[in-house]
């Protein structure tokens, strides 16, 4: 009997030890985001954090004297001007709003204030051209809708133009349009992806029949959809040592109108642990391809303090998601 009981202790206490690298018990305390940006001449296996440029809050802050953080941003180039959009999180209201910057060169960035501001939260501002129109599509799960916008006067004048999806909160929608493919995929809130479909961007998005694409600690959407020759990558979130992280690259493969997905990049960003901005995690990446060169842009964020916190629960929880998911992918 001693032996079955020192058999089961020992064993629940490797189990804790493997759980607690993986998806630690005491997550880090984080900071504000800041935002930064560089340009290669081909797919980068890695992106080199360390010589881009940074458009930190403490810059935002010359401009701005009430920014907290700058998140999530997403750009387009029209013409010979960058322009980048990001979740601008003020210190006197708690909805954030979406700012605007722009640059004729996509290294020196002009800041050129509030473009969208609403009476909820607003963040993940996915800019979109279609058929010469321009489009934004950002979160905004306190409105229990998938809101999408209109530029009357591009970059700024945003309208409510329709609503893509109706009474749900869903966080962190990202789209894909094609000749042969129309998808939405956004968080649940509850550690699942979802998918949507249509047969056009003013069409009737409804669930896909494989509706869950991903579940656990790599759930949640982290950024544009990106074509690389047959590959479609979406860039996912990974929560393993609490929110904001890191951000691995997922890949879609369509056939016959089902999917599989499989990551690709694990943490194609993370941490860096000697980039002040950036020293907690990253979590958000829009990469485009700007004529023979592949532009980008991303945030991080950076410590409080070097103190963590308790998430027994959350880690347990992501745990149980992770391995249920790899089960499927399993036997799929």
């Amino acid at each position: 009997m001693k032996k079955v009981l020192l058999f089961i202790t020992l064993s629940g206490l490797i189990l804790i030890a493997i759980i607690n690298s993986r998806t630690p018990f005491k997550i880090k305390n984080v900071g504000p985001w800041s935002v930064g940006y560089g340009q290669a001449s081909s797919f980068p296996d890695s992106i080199p954090v360390h010589t881009n440029a940074i458009y930190s809050l403490e810059k935002l802050n010359q401009y701005h004297r009430e920014t907290k953080f700058l998140a999530d941003p997403f750009f387009l180039k029209v013409r010979d001007t960058f322009y980048l959009f990001f979740e601008h999180q003020l210190t006197t209201r708690r909805e954030a709003v979406i700012g605007l910057m722009t640059s004729s060169d996509g290294v020196h960035y002009n800041y050129h204030g509030t473009v969208l501001k609403q009476p909820f939260h607003l963040s993940y501002p996915q800019v979109i051209s279609y058929k010469q129109e321009f489009y934004m599509i950002p979160e905004c799960h306190e409105s229990n809708q998938v809101l999408m916008y209109k530029a009357q006067h591009f970059p700024f004048d945003w309208k409510i133009c329709d609503t893509l999806i109706h009474d749900i909160s869903l966080r962190d929608p990202t789209i894909y349009l094609s000749d042969s493919l129309n998808i939405l995929v956004a968080y649940d809130g509850k550690l699942g992806m979802k998918m949507f479909v249509a047969d056009s961007l003013f069409g009737r998005w409804k669930p896909h029949k494989k509706h869950t694409v991903i579940t656990g600690s790599e759930s949640r959407p982290g950024g544009r959809f990106f074509a690389n020759g047959k590959d479609l990558l979406l860039p996912v979130q990974s929560c393993l040592d609490g929110y904001g992280y890191g951000l691995s690259l997922y890949n879609l493969d369509f056939k016959n109108g089902d999917y599989k997905v499989s990551r690709r990049k694990p943490l194609y960003l993370k941490d860096q642990p000697d980039i002040p901005e950036f020293n907690a995690g990253m979590h958000q990446l829009d990469m485009q391809r700007i004529g023979n060169q592949y532009y980008y842009v991303y945030d991080g964020n950076r410590l409080e303090n070097q103190n963590r916190r308790w998430n027994v629960g959350g880690a347990l929880k992501m745990t149980y998601y992770d391995l249920q998911f790899w089960l499927l992918q399993c036997f799929e």
